[in-house]
This record gives structure tokens, sequence and C-alpha cells, in this order.
């Protein structure tokens, strides 16, 4: 079984034009997004949260278009996808990656099938909120 998600980069500026802030329903951001990757596999917050704060955090910048482009390029495997639009993609998890300010990045985790948040949360208190025994000591989805 797969978890499909989607990555959307967006200006933190724009999460100012609506009430719930970074919080936000990602369909109403999603013409400002830089980037639209589905990903088929593994999209769950204890798995694509963590994997996504972690590579924020060695991948810090403010320029959006240059952290898409590093994101395709990190992240790309066989079933991943760029889409021009998100309102058409059967995915359960929606991640948004605030960009905008490089030493204060915030991610988004948004459930499409329940149409709620998630979390809203910094990168390092993601990996301290999902972390558990099975990412420590080297564990990966590909080794023990």
């Amino acid at each position: 079984m797969s978890t499909r998600n989607l990555t959307m980069i967006v200006d933190r500026e724009r999460a100012s034009h609506n009430d719930l802030g970074f919080a936000c329903d990602p369909d109403i951001v999603s013409d400002d997004s830089y980037v639209n990757m589905y990903l088929h596999h593994d999209g769950y917050p204890e798995w694509r949260g963590v994997e996504l704060a972690n590579w924020l955090l060695v991948n810090r910048t403010a320029d959006g278009s240059k952290l898409a482009a590093k994101l395709v390029h990190d992240m790309y495997y066989d079933s991943c996808y760029l889409y021009p639009d998100v309102s058409n993609i059967d995915h359960n998890y929606t991640y948004i990656i605030w960009t905008g300010k490089r030493d204060n990045m915030w991610i988004s985790c948004y459930d499409q099938y329940s149409g709620q948040n998630v979390f809203v949360l910094p990168p390092e208190k993601i990996i301290e909120k999902y972390s558990h025994e099975r990412f420590k000591d080297g564990y990966t989805k590909y080794k023990k």
C-alpha cells in the first residue's frame, strides 16, 4: 500500500493572505507554489515529514525557486511526478515548505482525506515529534 503525497514550496508571505496562516488548505496557495511534487510512497508524517525536516535542515535558503529545484533534484525517483496544478491529484498528505526566511522555516502537513491540518512546525520540532526508535542508530526504510 502506498501513502501518496505532494510537496509544495510557497513563500511564507502568502500565508498572511488567509485567516489560518501556515495551517491553511493547500488549495488556497497552490497557484503560488514553486513546485508541486507528487511522490507515490511513504507520505505519512512519521516518514515523509521527518525526511523533509532533515532535508530542510541542510538545505536552508530563503529563495523558494532555488529550494524547489534542489528538492526535485534530491528527492526524485521513478514514482515521482511534477504537476502544474494540485486540484486533480489523488493523494493523502500535502506538505508545504514555507520559505522566505532562511533561519525561520516551517513545514505544514495537511491531510487531504480528512480536510484537517496535521501540523505546522519548524523542522527541528517535526523530528522531535515523529522520530522514534526506527529512525535511530542508522535505521532507514531500506535497511535495519
